[in-house]
């Protein structure tokens, strides 16, 4: 790396790396200041459409101008190198900080979540949603000042293909549960992640910790974190229950603004101002004006001193004579019995007596909603009518629901672990093809989103398996060479079926004769296809060959005639007896013939006796 960039910016140390990039410390030579200068690494510098939304997310950040937030003041690029330039703040981030201190006081943590709260409700009335809110995001100066820096760059990792351990991973601790769930996010998203930095701060630990970052999220999904007073006592109950309240699984149940979050944080230091006080200039006695300043008013006698003070007395003391008779002279009623009535009733009866009803609380319950469940005085209690005193009720909100969240384009594992949160269970998972679904995510369920159910209840799912397959019309394979009809069915996208192989007269040995389906059938994309292979041509039949016993007698005729035995076994002829004999000389042979043949006695050169063989002897 050189030693200056873009002809401008002096590389003086590098003071900081993470996942993402590394932070130098530089001199800018243009307009004399110190500044700090986050280059990305290769990986994402070389990634479009990451850098293309970070681009894009780092200019939107650059419209944010707090006391609280660390500044960018320009995005740039040298050769390959991706570089944003930004406010040099002295100082550590939150986590070395809190390394170093241990847990802080709980006045400290206040503060610098009021700070945070700052920066994230001027970011949020802007249109800009943090999404990564950690320690180590946030960077503390010297005089306790909070700059919060990396606006828009974890919603260009978020939206953009990059997974890398330490670039999303890296956040589990302090994701929200839609964040682990993978659902859309908001700004209550950074609320509750800040929410997990005031509990670091105070506790000294995280709410939640496993043994992978999947064992993390599932934890934020479905656990609520020890209440810090559980792991330090000294916390105060009001500051625990901000933090709680930040942490809340359920968003709707958290501060919906992180204005809101720093009003509370600021009514806990004591320095919230009233909501509807108007601001007021004030100014020294010295620079008051002339209207403003005070009238000087002449000293007059004691006399006048006395007389005033004895009428305050007795202003007081028939004041407090008139108390005495609206309190203790009041008629005396009892407290109605209003359980298993509606809350309107209830109402009815309570205020007839002159009391005031108040709800307490409402709880879920086998009772119909609005119906009172308990009261405090009990029915019956004697209590003073007309002076304010209060009857306090539960009512049902009857039999709990659950609402059916919207797992639609979820994987299976997300799904559940939505449905998990819900305290609802995954019922049937059905595959079906899908044309825009892609496959492994959710195309349909049952309940639909939204519905109200009862816990424990079941959702079904039905997940893509992709595209539906598209048929194809089977090629005439005859005569062609088995591997090369393999190959011609990868490519369509066809199975190899059962191969079997038979002799045939007209294909050589190793070439397709048919398949099943037949050349020219409509198959469907993954069907198997078998073949039948040639073994080359059937062997030729052997004959089958006996031993034929001949018996004659040589007839009458000359004294030696000529005797010949021929054995005919188609077109080809053996000889295989010749003597010249006397007649009635008996000639017996044994002879070896193939069936079907003939047995053919010549005597002096004329055929005198056919024999034909077709099975055993004579």
């Amino acid at each position: 790396m050189s030693d200056v960039l873009a002809h401008r910016y002096e590389m003086l140390e590098t003071i900081g790396a993470g996942g993402m990039a590394v932070v130098m410390k530089a001199h800018d030579t243009l307009l004399d200041r110190l500044v700090a200068i986050k280059l990305l690494r290769d990986q994402y510098a070389a990634n479009q459409e990451f850098l293309d939304r970070f681009k894009r997310e780092a200019r939107a950040a650059a419209r944010l101008s707090h006391p609280n937030i660390v500044l960018i003041y320009d995005v740039g690029q040298e050769g390959d190198k991706q570089f944003i330039v930004m406010e040099y703040v002295q100082g550590q981030n939150l986590k070395d900080y809190l390394r170093r201190q241990g847990p802080l006081p709980p006045r400290t943590v206040a503060e610098i979540g009021r700070q945070i709260a700052g920066a994230l409700a001027h970011a949020h009335q802007r249109g800009i949603i943090h999404r990564d809110i950690k320690p180590h995001n946030i960077l503390m100066t010297p005089e306790g000042q909070v700059k919060v820096t990396d606006f828009g760059i974890a919603r260009a990792a978020a939206a953009s293909s990059l997974t890398e351990t330490g670039v999303v991973l890296g956040s589990v601790h302090y994701f929200s549960p839609e964040q682990a769930r993978g659902a859309a996010v908001d700004s209550r998203s950074d609320i509750y992640a800040l929410g997990v930095v005031l509990y670091e701060l105070l506790t000294g630990r995280l709410p939640f910790e496993g043994d992978s970052p999947i064992a993390i999220a599932l934890r934020h999904l479905d656990s609520d974190a020890p209440r810090p007073g559980e792991v330090r006592p000294d916390v105060p109950p009001e500051l625990e229950r901000i933090v709680m309240k930040a942490m809340a699984r359920d968003p709707a149940e958290r501060f919906q603004t992180a204005g809101e979050l720093k009003l509370a944080l600021e009514t806990f230091l004591g320095t919230a101002l009233p909501v509807d006080e108007p601001t007021r200039v004030l100014r020294s006695p010295a620079t008051a004006l002339p209207a403003e300043r005070e009238v000087a008013v002449p000293k007059r006698r004691g006399g006048l001193l006395w007389a005033v003070a004895v009428l305050l007395f007795l202003a007081v003391l028939g004041g407090g004579m008139l108390a005495f008779r609206s309190y203790f002279l009041v008629p005396v009623v009892k407290v109605p019995d209003v359980v298993g009535k509606s809350a309107a009733e209830a109402r009815r009866l309570i205020e007839e007596k002159g009391l005031v009803y108040k709800i307490l609380r409402s709880e879920y319950s086998d009772k119909a909603p609005d119906t009172v469940l308990a009261q405090d005085p009990e029915a019956g209690t004697p209590r003073k009518s007309g002076v304010g005193e209060t009857v306090s009720v539960v009512l049902s909100r009857g039999p709990e629901k659950a609402e059916v969240p919207d797992v639609r384009g979820q994987t299976r594992a997300a799904a559940e672990a939505a449905l998990t949160e819900r305290k609802l269970v995954l019922g049937t998972v059905r595959e079906e093809y899908d044309a825009v679904t892609p496959a492994g995510l959710v195309v349909s369920q049952e309940p639909a989103p939204k519905a109200q159910v009862g816990p424990g209840s079941r959702v079904s799912i039905v997940v893509s398996l992709g595209p539906p397959p598209m048929n194809r019309i089977l090629p005439d394979f005859e005569g062609q060479d088995l591997d090369k009809v393999i190959k011609a069915l990868q490519s369509l996208h066809l199975k190899e079926g059962q191969i079997t192989q038979e002799p045939s007269n007209i294909f050589s040995a190793g070439k397709v004769i048919r398949t099943d389906p037949p050349a020219q059938a409509e198959v469907a994309e993954g069907s198997s296809v078998d073949l039948v292979v040639s073994q080359g041509p059937p062997p030729e039949p052997q004959p089958q060959k006996t031993t034929y016993n001949l018996k004659f007698t040589v007839p009458d005729g000359p004294p030696l005639q000529l005797v010949e035995v021929w054995v005919v076994e188609g077109q080809d002829s053996r000889r295989k007896y010749r003597q010249r004999l006397a007649p009635g000389t008996t000639v017996e042979l044994a002879l070896d013939v193939n069936t079907p043949g003939t047995v053919r006695v010549i005597i002096d050169g004329r055929v005198w006796k056919e024999y034909p063989v077709g099975g055993g002897g004579q």
